[in-house]
């Protein structure tokens, strides 16, 4: 079980919305904080991203792409101190046949900057865990000749163009377009990057970590993990707990009561299914454990958070 893949499928992350929009001249925008991860990709022409402060502003050009982890207020404009507006609640229309809301910003003439905007929800907190080592705001080069570049021109041209099934087909690639600019990112600041994914990169770490996610439910000792890192215990335990930053069972428990959380949060299941399902000998065990890591038993935590 690949650790990103299992985060991002258990987070249900989608692409909750996406407009394509054509600014000229002066104009600026203001984007709202709603999101949860936010993703603007430069389709033509060449801008500037910011967040809090336009000091800070990043030059985005043709082929880039905008990551902005929130919930965070951000903006895009001509220049730095351009004067904005708020894209939620700006004009929009819709071609005949569905698809992307088209927006158009700024006065004059010009040649124009377009771009793309998408903005995913998750579902759950187990995104935190993925969004940790991103800053508030990132800029993505993609690499000539890499897998995202090539899904950045399939999605243009199917955002300017379309056709039938257009709405499904953006959806798909949007998912796309998330998984490869986060490996990317991930991949190109390993040092921020969260542990789990550092630790993928070695070989035993690596393959102790996709047992864990593979079979949460699973009696791991360390001795066990060890084993599927063929590493003697010692060596292991020293280190999964320099990688990852958490020593190996404190990682399969914060796995285990993400994982409940979600249960809790998704479903009526009874505590004794959800306790099954973690590798709990019974109800008991698993509450009181819950209990442990949360200073809340679960009935509890599940109805506050309903």
């Amino acid at each position: 079980m690949d650790v990103l893949t299992d985060m991002l499928q258990r987070s249900r992350a989608r692409g909750a919305a996406f407009s394509h929009s054509t600014a000229r001249g002066a104009w600026g925008v203001r984007f709202p904080e709603a999101a949860q991860l936010a993703v603007h990709g430069i389709l033509g022409g060449e801008a500037f991203a910011w967040t809090e402060r336009p000091d800070d502003a990043r030059r985005v050009l043709a082929g880039d792409l905008v990551l902005v982890r929130g919930p965070s207020p951000h903006h895009m404009g001509h220049a730095p101190a351009a004067d904005l507006v708020p894209f939620a609640g700006h004009p929009a229309s819709v071609p005949p046949a569905g698809g992307a809301l088209r927006m158009e910003f700024g006065t004059g003439c010009g040649d124009p900057t377009t771009f793309f905007c998408g903005a995913y929800r998750f579902e759950g907190d187990l995104c935190a865990g993925l969004l940790a080592g991103l800053p508030a705001l990132t800029v993505v080069r993609p690499r000539a000749g890499a897998g995202l570049r090539a899904t950045l021109e399939v999605f243009a041209g199917e955002l300017l163009h379309g056709g039938p099934g257009q709405q499904a087909l953006l959806d798909s690639l949007l998912d796309v377009i998330l998984v490869q600019v986060l490996r990317e990112q991930l991949a190109a600041d390993v040092e921020a990057a969260p542990g789990w994914f550092r630790a993928m990169s070695d070989p035993g770490i690596g393959a102790a970590l996709r047992a864990v996610h593979a079979e949460p439910q699973r009696d791991w000792t360390v001795a066990g993990l060890a084993a599927e890192a063929s590493l003697s215990r010692a060596t292991f335990a020293r280190r999964f707990s320099a990688v990852v930053g958490l020593a190996p069972l404190a990682y399969v428990t914060d796995w285990r009561m993400a994982l409940a959380r979600e249960r809790l949060r998704a479903d009526d299941a009874g505590l004794a299914a959800i306790a099954r399902s973690l590798g709990y000998a019974s109800e008991f065990s698993f509450a009181a454990a819950f209990k442990r890591h949360h200073g809340v038993a679960p009935g509890r935590w599940r109805a506050e958070a309903s």
